[in-house]
């Protein structure tokens, strides 16, 4: 981290960021898909953007509901969404490119087209990415984070000097140190691979684990991996509890719901919920329910998307506790600034640090410690 200007990457993000969308009529979200589907039912506060319409050309979808607004196809909108604000909504670089060529071939009139959803949330809430920028306390927090912002707006490439590869989740000092009562809680366990790097970085010294996996494949997984630990760490049976369930804002049970072949929870959401008397397939809980009486000091979340809800659901338990937080934020936008800004509205004494742990706008972790 030499020769880095902090108030010359400020100033550049200040810059990039001071760009306005004329919203005032309108916003449609050009792509009614599983991307769509997923970022949307992500968003606790859906005042975040409530489009009036979604875009899509699938003649399947043509006519129909989704996601409560009307779905109109591109030629419909040239009618409908004159003077909107049209922010395309897709993973896919090459989706986004042909919803621009089309826009710019055939423009809705005065209608404006966005780079990508990124450009448009981060502009619309340029004053917010600048606190966080602000709360940062080092540097390469603080340039990790620009330059991440600045990427995901395609105004950047990114800098592949401020990706640390090894041990994601641990790689800030605090993370790292050996404590004997630690209570760690692994929202999206995964296989756990994390919780393996748990037990090397700590020397196998902790009180408990709790470890949280909705998928039937990926819990299987992490059982095996798990027992495999007991015994070459010579833990107790008790010390690493395995929950199938996912973590949300409340306790419910849900379907889970799979977006790619493989039924790896990295591809799994949930839809549909009920309380849990009424029975159902999945148990999603919410930490402040499941750890009313029990203390936690580390708390880990990798968990697509549900991470928003999960700290709406934990709100109690961070002010009790104030565990150290390693949670994802690059799954949606609105993380990238709102997560770090609710956690000091919960906990005002929480620091922050931002760690880049893949070579692409993956794995985007924010730190949270006291």
């Amino acid at each position: 981290m030499t020769n880095i200007d902090i108030n010359a990457v400020r100033a550049e993000l200040s810059q990039a960021l001071s760009k306005k969308f004329d919203d005032s009529t309108g916003v449609a979200v050009y792509g009614a898909g599983d991307t769509a589907e997923r970022w949307f039912n992500s968003f606790l506060d859906k005042e975040e953007i409530a489009p009036k319409y979604f875009i899509d050309d699938t003649p399947s979808k043509k006519g129909t509901i989704f996601l409560g607004k009307p779905v109109v196809t591109f030629e419909e909108a040239h009618a409908l969404c004159k003077s909107f604000v049209i922010v395309p909504c897709s993973y896919d670089s090459r989706t986004i490119e042909f919803m621009s060529q089309s826009f710019h071939e055939d423009p809705v009139e005065k209608g404006e087209f966005c780079n990508s959803f990124d450009e448009y949330v981060f502009c619309t809430h340029a004053k917010e990415v600048l606190d966080v920028f602000d709360l940062l306390e080092d540097d390469l927090s603080k340039a990790t984070y620009a330059n991440l912002i600045l990427a995901r707006m395609g105004k950047a490439e990114q800098n592949q000097g401020f990706v640390r590869s090894n041990r994601p989740y641990f790689e800030v000092p605090e993370f790292a140190k050996i404590k004997f009562d630690e209570v760690f809680v692994d929202c999206g366990a995964y296989v756990g691979d994390t919780i393996e790097q748990f037990l090397t970085v700590r020397l196998g010294e902790f009180k408990k684990v709790f470890a949280f996996e909705p998928s039937d494949r990926t819990f299987r997984a992490l059982k095996v991996r798990t027992d495999r630990l007991k015994a070459e760490w010579g833990l107790y049976d008790d010390q690493i509890k395995l929950v199938q369930a996912g973590v949300g804002e409340e306790t419910y049970h849900t379907e889970l719901k799979t977006t790619m072949k493989n039924d790896y929870a990295t591809c799994a959401t949930f839809s549909g919920k009920h309380k849990c008397s009424r029975g159902g397939d999945i148990p999603v809980y919410a930490i402040d329910e499941y750890f009313a009486e029990e203390p936690i000091s580390f708390l880990k979340a990798d968990i697509e998307g549900y991470e928003w809800k999960m700290i709406h659901g934990a709100k109690q338990v961070i002010k009790r506790d104030r565990p150290k937080i390693a949670v994802c934020i690059y799954h949606s936008a609105f993380d990238m600034y709102r997560i770090a800004l609710k956690l000091k509205e919960l906990c005002p004494e929480y620091k922050f640090a931002v760690r880049q742990h893949y070579c692409d706008i993956w794995d985007t972790v924010l730190y949270a410690y006291v």
